[in-house]
């Protein structure tokens, strides 16, 4: 199989992974009181549960879009292969983590909660307190994913060598 086309692979299941073990159970723990119920915050400007039509509608579009997603970050990440391929785990775990955490979370280029736009221009009842929430919750994600997409990329790597 192409190289790129099995670390696209990869990281797609990483990428899913980490949602999955990361965000449902942060949702529930952490973040649920601002999407649900009466004072829930996220209500007025996301699509949530309470509204069932586009809630569904917006559950069939998550996977394609975590994938898209997942792809258009690998993309980058196949560009600077090379390189990445020759540093420490260490390194290797700071560049995936810093790309999500940072460039896909708080430097993002739109005032979403958890960037720095969002935090300045957002309404004043999404707090820093939520943002940093959310910031900590991509965080997490970050390494979930770092981790897993590294084990399977050097597992891989160890695999070739022995074939």
């Amino acid at each position: 199989m192409n190289p790129k086309i099995k670390i696209t692979i990869q990281f797609i299941f990483s990428h899913l992974c980490a949602y999955l073990l990361v965000s449902i159970p942060y949702f529930q723990l952490v973040m649920k009181e601002y999407y649900e119920g009466d004072t829930a915050v996220f209500r007025w400007f996301l699509v949530t549960a309470s509204d069932g039509a586009a809630w569904s509608r917006a559950m069939s579009w998550l996977f394609p879009a975590l994938i898209f997603q997942a792809v258009l970050m690998v993309s980058f990440l196949i560009l600077i292969w090379d390189w990445f391929c020759l540093q420490t785990f260490g390194k290797q775990m700071f560049v995936l983590v810093w790309m999500r955490t940072v460039l896909g979370g708080l430097a993002a280029i739109s005032p979403a909660v958890g960037s720095l736009e969002g935090m300045v221009f957002m309404i004043p009842e999404i707090s820093i307190s939520i943002h940093l929430y959310v910031a900590f919750e991509i965080f997490l994600q970050s390494v979930v994913q770092a981790g897993i997409f590294l084990g399977l990329v050097n597992r891989w790597k160890t695999n070739s060598k022995t074939d």
